[in-house]
């Protein structure tokens, strides 16, 4: 356990039975269940803090250095470019009975095996299923000096549970890992109502409770701010302030009052973060200025998901797996319109055009980032359309720009492993306002 100091790291291999826990997270929560077929990103961050200090103690990370999915491809291939977009080696597991079984059991227990003479060491596996069949493995992990965690949902064996160094406890990942943040951003454990209450009606009260928060022991401020800049920087996008809440409360043993704060966002505002930042915007957000987007205000995509939800749960999708920002089709419409004006008026140069849409986004209360519109200027090129050449002499108009997107988009999506049937080809063409091309 020498190895466990200063900041050291344990590295850990995940295996995951997807069919298992699909279909029995399917039997507790279809919304859940969905969540974790579609956005393994979001509960892989859970898991690389989960029970760190009570297994380990202070100053330790975990990294998952191997990541295997094993899967049936037949019934579940819808979700199988998710699992790669999150870096997991997906491992095809077809039917091989009448019956409808699997070979994904022997195939998670070779690989497991493998890693025991890995010329890594990993010091901990990681097991995704309710399976007891899995016993025999995890006692041969423990036979090899490596610490077992185990993650089942619904009934599980007690000689499962008892072989294994640490059982993840299903309602915790559920609720923490799974679970989609409160629209109005409160953390996971808000103050209780008569807290907030007396808060409320008692302003002095409250200016006492920022006070305590402003005396906390130097040592404690500074693990505060380190566990949320390492989040920040382990992030390629903003932080919500759900996730912020989820590391202090794991890490940092935050109280519900946020150490005398009242709220994990005056909290924020009372520690010093720099060069962090953070913004109250929406469900609110701590971020690095330096690489990444602002985070804007989301009342326009709360609009987009009340009047069309169906055509968001689609958009949110092709997001998810091809980065193509998730704007609305209100959003995507003066975009476009902005792109053909610009270019006819002033032609076409990447990072001039870029600027100036930015601008124009911003005194339009769009607050669109450049990443974003550039993203959206690449696609247009590579669906068609010489930008370069457009101007006084070559008129662009904005269906055009559409159109040449759309099928921009409709090749990310087949390069993702999601072919778009007839029906979701529609819903693109409703998204982006294309015209169907047939």
């Amino acid at each position: 356990m020498g190895r466990f100091q200063n900041f050291d790291e344990i590295y850990s291999a995940l295996f995951v039975d997807f069919d298992n826990m699909y279909t029995r997270l399917l039997e507790q929560d279809p919304t859940l269940a969905r969540t974790f077929a579609t956005n393994p990103q979001r509960w892989l961050r859970w898991l690389e803090g989960h029970a760190l200090r009570m297994m380990y103690g202070d100053g330790v990370r975990r990294r998952i250095l191997k990541r295997c999915c094993y899967l049936n491809p037949i019934k579940y291939h819808e979700f199988r470019p998710f699992f790669i977009r999150s870096a997991f080696l997906v491992v095809d597991c077809p039917p091989l009975t009448n019956y409808g079984k699997t070979c994904a059991d022997i195939h998670l227990v070779m690989d497991c095996m493998d890693i025991l003479s890995h010329q890594t060491r990993f010091d901990e596996v990681i097991i995704l299923s309710g399976d007891a069949d899995f016993t025999p493995l995890l006692l041969r992990i423990q036979e090899h000096a490596r610490r077992s965690l185990v993650l089942s949902v619904g009934y599980t064996s007690p000689a499962y549970a008892a072989a294994c160094s640490w059982r993840i406890r299903e309602d915790w990942f559920m609720a923490q890992a799974l679970e989609e943040p409160r629209e109005e951003g409160e953390s996971e454990h808000p103050a209780r109502p008569s807290e907030r209450e007396e808060r409320r009606d008692n302003g002095e009260a409250a200016g006492r409770d920022k006070a305590v928060n402003l005396t906390l022991p130097v040592y404690k401020r500074i693990r505060l701010v380190e566990s949320i800049k390492q989040l920040v920087s382990e992030s390629s996008v903003p932080v919500p302030l759900p996730s912020v809440a989820q590391v202090l409360q794991r890490e940092q043993e935050a109280t519900t009052d946020w150490f005398g704060a009242g709220t994990l966002r005056d909290l924020l505002e009372l520690l010093d973060l720099a060069p962090i930042a953070f913004t109250a915007v929406g469900e609110g957000y701590v971020f690095d200025p330096s690489r990444h987007e602002r985070p804007v205000g989301d009342g326009l995509r709360d609009e987009f998901r009340s009047s069309s939800p169906d055509l968001y749960d689609f958009a949110l999708k092709v997001h998810r797996l091809t980065d193509v920002p998730l704007l609305s089709p209100a959003q995507y419409g003066t975009l476009f319109a902005m792109l053909a004006d610009e270019i006819n008026e002033h032609g076409f140069s990447r990072t001039g055009t870029v600027r100036c849409i930015e601008e124009q986004c911003e005194d339009e209360g769009l607050h669109l980032g450049a990443n974003q519109i550039a993203f959206v200027v690449e696609a247009i090129i590579r669906g068609g359309v010489n930008l370069a050449g457009a101007g006084k002499n070559s008129q662009l108009d904005a269906q055009r720009l559409r159109k040449a997107f759309a099928k921009s988009v409709d090749d990310l999506c087949a390069v993702s492993q999601m072919a778009l049937s007839k029906e979701e080809r529609a819903l693109l063409n409703r998204w982006l306002q294309a015209k169907e091309t047939g």
